[in-house]
């Protein structure tokens, strides 16, 4: 009898303060379920009947329940515009990046060229990327057509719409007007700005160093026409336009 009357005075309490929209009803079943709202009705020594937040209504006789308690309901987390502003960046999973440049002859050996670069890779976070690639490089002084085959990893340095970026690639060549012939060691490190046009696509502008390790050959003539063959670094820096998607 203590326990019904102790029940009954709960529901006159909660009935009282249910204006308080920070409050609200929990039963606790025997089974170890939990339930949160509002008890709408109670019928003394038998039953209650309580209406959850998505207005479903349950009723559950007095010897199913434990206890039933008044509890303040949990406050919504609302971000700072602050937060809002983070995560920005690319987002993870496969990437692919087509790249065109001009590549401007340095040095004794430099030697303007034609660049593309298509790229196939996955996005490890908004920060790193890392693939392979291959693509073309035209040598107007010569004429002559090669085909790099290289990996790829590029970081950029902010989770942001705008970011600076690093990149780095490494490879080898080969001559695509000569029966594929080795060519030699391909390196160029790389700079730039990566804009965000979406969660997935993005315009990245740049400039890049590219060192290509090839042969020369110097024709002389001493009774006879002969040349000297020797290995030189062919360097040259490049204007970069990408398209990541």
């Amino acid at each position: 009898m203590k326990k019904v009357t102790t029940l009954i005075l709960f529901i006159l309490i909660s009935t009282f303060t249910i204006a308080q929209n920070h409050y609200q009803d929990v039963v606790y079943l025997k089974n170890g379920s939990i339930i949160r709202g509002v008890v709408i009705e109670q019928v003394p020594n038998e039953s209650i009947k309580i209406e959850t937040a998505d207005k479903s209504i349950f009723v559950y006789q007095m010897d199913e329940i434990q206890k039933i308690t008044k509890e303040e309901k949990p406050i919504a987390r609302v971000e700072s515009p602050a937060s809002t502003s983070e995560g920005e960046g690319l987002q993870s999973g496969y990437r692919g990046i087509a790249e065109f440049g001009y590549q401007f002859g340095l040095g004794t050996y430099g030697m303007d060229r034609l660049k593309i670069n298509l790229i196939n890779g996955g996005q490890i976070s908004p920060y790193f990327f890392i693939g392979g690639g291959t693509g073309l490089r035209y040598y107007f002084d010569a004429e002559a057509a090669l085909i790099p085959v290289f990996v790829h990893a590029r970081a950029n340095v902010l989770d942001k719409k705008v970011s600076p970026y690093f990149a780095l690639s490494v490879g080898y060549t080969f001559n695509a007007s000569n029966d594929f012939e080795t060519v030699g060691l391909l390196v160029s490190p790389a700079t730039g700005v990566t804009f965000n046009v979406s969660e997935s696509v993005a315009l990245n502008v740049g400039l890049s160093y590219e060192l290509q390790s090839m042969e020369f050959y110097d024709y002389y003539y001493y009774g006879g026409y002969s040349s000297d063959v020797y290995r030189e670094n062919s360097g040259a820096l490049s204007i970069d336009f990408a398209l990541s998607f």
